[in-house]
């Protein structure tokens, strides 16, 4: 299970001290069921703990309520509070620049941390990818298209088959069937992507060294239903 702190330093507007509250919460409440588990159940401490845990929650949730309705406007950063005060007071509030300065400073990195982090799932489901054996039949109208995309995703080398076998009947990709789920369905968005409807497995009995073929001969055994992602 992953392990979320709170880093004091990162909370800079008011509305994020609901979830400090909020993780507060559960953290006291674990604390004192634990403690009144170890307990003897007959003991009045133990009682007392169990409900003051069960107390905890409604009263935190009063709070809560209480805070998203009176108190609304005072959970807003600075620049909007001060806003917010020349509207009800019809006076002037005056916030520092460098307080104007700092929030949009915190937005800017957060923009920057969620482009990010955007990039490095990219860049973590293209090394899946790239990892994995391909082969492309010379008989299909796209193989260019093919091999410049899996090039793009740092695929090493390719494999080229069926010189000799003619076109298929069908745009079909084969995916050995020891593929995780998650890699096989990434494999599915890439050939939808490059105008594949259908797939079949690589049996285990083949002698096919390849992970993935593009223009794989015979029957499919379904048609591709993922839609491929569309370029921003």
């Amino acid at each position: 299970m992953e392990k979320h702190n709170i880093s004091p330093d990162r909370i800079t507007k008011p509305i994020q001290l609901l979830g400090a509250w909020l993780v507060g919460l559960l953290t006291i409440d674990t604390a004192f069921l634990m403690a009144a588990a170890k307990m003897d159940l007959n003991s009045w401490q133990s009682g007392a703990l169990t409900i003051a845990a069960i107390l905890n929650v409604p009263i935190f949730i009063g709070a809560l309520f209480l805070l998203q309705t009176k108190f609304r406007p005072e959970l807003q950063e600075d620049s909007y509070y001060s806003t917010y005060l020349n509207s009800r007071t019809n006076e002037i509030m005056k916030v520092s620049k460098i307080d104007i300065l700092h929030d949009q400073l915190n937005s800017k990195i957060q923009l920057l941390e969620n482009k990010l982090s955007k990039i490095n799932n990219n860049d973590e489901e293209n090394s899946s990818l790239s990892t994995l054996s391909y082969a492309v039949n010379a008989n299909i109208n796209n193989q260019n298209k093919i091999e410049s995309k899996l090039a793009e995703l740092g695929v090493p080398a390719i494999r080229t088959f069926g010189v000799n076998g003619g076109e298929p009947e069908n745009l079909i990709v084969a995916i050995a069937e020891n593929l995780p789920k998650n890699t096989v369905n990434e494999i599915l968005l890439l050939a939808k992507e490059l105008g594949f409807e259908h797939f079949s497995y690589i049996e285990h009995f083949e002698d096919i060294e390849e992970d993935v073929l593009f223009g794989a001969y015979g029957k499919p055994d379904g048609k591709i239903m993922l839609k491929a992602l569309k370029a921003a």
